[in-house]
């Protein structure tokens, strides 16, 4: 049991989104108010098969984690499936990028510090994942430097204001790893039963020429589509697709087949080219619902 109250402050607050509280909320608030909600219903209805969309929380989002100039209109489009949702806990998948490490790292800090204020860890949850495996662990150092998981912190806290979050860092990406978190996240949500939402923090291909970035992409949105996960992990491995955060992504697909309907929607889609004008080097982003 943690005796001390420790904080995890933010490393690109002012780098990849504002550092003034007002800019901040005003900036994400934009962001989500461009979203056309109707049109984003009727969209996953088309592709889910689903009806009644708007009572039904996914199971799952899909977001990118780039500067906000660059992502954050393709972020809103899976945060606005959550505005004013009725959520206790967030749990946010990621990959290390800065720091690499064996396995699966769980974060228990108290709670995560931006410039809207602080964000509670939902510590029950994360030491029942911690408990699940050896394979399931705590690497302070890689959460401390990483980004992928601090740049949806502000979203969360603009739509889902009472929600705790479960910081999960990627250090290995791999099949079986995947596979093992996602049964750990099946144990814990049984075990602990509360309102949660899965947050899984990707970006696609990294640095190439805008046609052949959109070649790639298009390879494991259509995996991503299709639910097929075993697919999706081969075209990876095989360099047909690219995504720096493929294991959470594996790991929602897996989830979604087992203790939901193994439905998704493709919501967005956009690479960097579109902001900055440069084509040569681009990164590609999307969101995505899974129920």
């Amino acid at each position: 049991m943690k005796t001390e109250y420790t904080l995890r402050h933010p490393v690109v607050s002012g780098l990849f989104y504002p550092d003034d509280r007002e800019e901040l909320k005003n900036t994400v608030r934009g962001y989500m108010e461009r979203v056309d909600k109707r049109a984003l219903q009727d969209l996953i209805r088309e592709s889910t098969g689903l009806d009644n969309t708007e009572q039904k929380m996914p199971l799952v989002i899909i977001a990118p984690h780039a500067g906000y100039i660059f992502s954050a209109k393709v972020q809103a489009y899976a945060y606005a499936l959550l505005d004013n949702a009725k959520i206790d806990s967030a749990i946010i998948i990621g990959p290390a990028h800065q720091k690499s490490f064996p396995g699966i790292s769980v974060n228990d800090d108290n709670a995560y510090r931006t410039p809207l204020g602080d964000i509670e860890v939902d510590l029950d949850c994360v030491e029942k994942l911690q408990s699940f495996h050896r394979t399931i662990g705590i690497n302070e150092e890689a959460h401390l430097s990483e980004h992928a998981l601090e740049v949806q912190l502000p979203f969360i806290q603009t739509v889902l204001k009472d929600a705790k979050i479960v910081p999960i860092l990627f250090g290995e990406q791999n099949w079986d790893n995947s596979h093992l978190l996602k049964d750990a996240l099946v144990s814990a949500m049984k075990e602990i039963p509360k309102n949660y939402i899965v947050i899984v923090s990707s970006d696609l291909s990294h640095y190439h020429p805008h046609v052949e970035a959109f070649s790639l992409d298009r390879v494991l949105l259509e995996d991503v589509k299709n639910m097929d996960e075993r697919r999706f992990y081969d075209n990876l491995q095989m360099g047909k697709s690219e995504a720096c955060g493929f294991g959470g992504i594996l790991t929602a697909l897996m989830l979604s087949h087992e203790v939901g309907q193994g439905k998704s929607a493709i919501l967005n889609y956009m690479d960097s080219g579109e902001v900055s004008n440069e084509r040569k080097k681009v990164v590609g982003y999307f969101a995505a619902a899974l129920y």
